[in-house]
């Protein structure tokens, strides 16, 4: 069974790829019959070796001069490499941040966010690639039915009642947005409960109406 909270419940599994011996022209067809700005590399086997995308295709149509290139720089030498590439391989990026099926979909977000990306491949232990997760498969968390949310997140309240000796715990949910009542006898553990709850997937804010006895964040 997926979990809801990984990449695996949200990627693309159908992907299209291109091989390293694709020609220039060939991938270029590729994207534009596709509509998109990037395309993964696998060899024979299945495994991705690298990423191909609209940028590394640009130096052959920018034809830098060889002046650009007095100074040459190892970025240079390699944007020079890629004007003057017949093929996938000559022009496709090997350095690829990938992320696994079982990756929570918080990291991957983070992971996107830190670095600018708009997609991310998904291998599987192998190397193989397995599927693709873009920006908008990551957003589709927040579209998930309120039943499903509100099932993860009174499963974690009843932990709650035990773990942090919770009363009256309960939970509503409307669009997204969590409602909570109930008590503690400490604020840290009032405090712990709605973080958990925020975090839940699909959850898109917490309205709380929790209570405490005692302050103990102030000791």
């Amino acid at each position: 069974m997926v979990s809801p909270n990984t990449v695996e419940s949200v990627m693309t599994s159908d992907v299209v790829t291109v091989t390293p011996a694709m020609s220039f022209r060939d991938v270029i067809k590729v994207l534009r019959r596709r509509r998109v700005s990037g395309l993964p590399v696998v060899n024979e086997a299945g495994k991705l070796v690298g990423i191909v995308s609209e940028a590394d295709l640009l130096n052959k149509v920018e034809k830098r001069s060889p002046d650009a290139y007095v100074l040459e720089s190892r970025w240079h030498r390699l944007d020079l490499a890629r004007a003057e590439a017949l093929d996938v391989a000559s022009v496709m990026s090997t350095e690829v941040i990938t992320v696994q099926p079982d990756c929570p979909i918080s990291l991957a977000a983070r992971e996107m966010h830190t670095r600018g990306f708009k997609r991310l491949p998904v291998v599987d232990k192998d190397g193989r690639l397995v599927g693709i997760v873009s920006r908008s498969d990551l957003l589709t968390v927040f579209l998930r039915p309120d039943r499903e949310v509100r099932a993860d997140v009174r499963r974690f309240l009843k932990l709650a009642g035990t773990r942090y000796r919770g009363r009256n715990l309960k939970a509503q949910v409307s669009h997204g947005v969590v409602d909570l009542e109930g008590s503690f006898d400490e604020r840290s553990r009032c405090d712990a409960t709605v973080r958990a709850v925020a975090a839940t997937e699909g959850v898109i804010g917490v309205r709380s109406n929790l209570t405490f006895k005692v302050d103990d964040t102030l000791r």
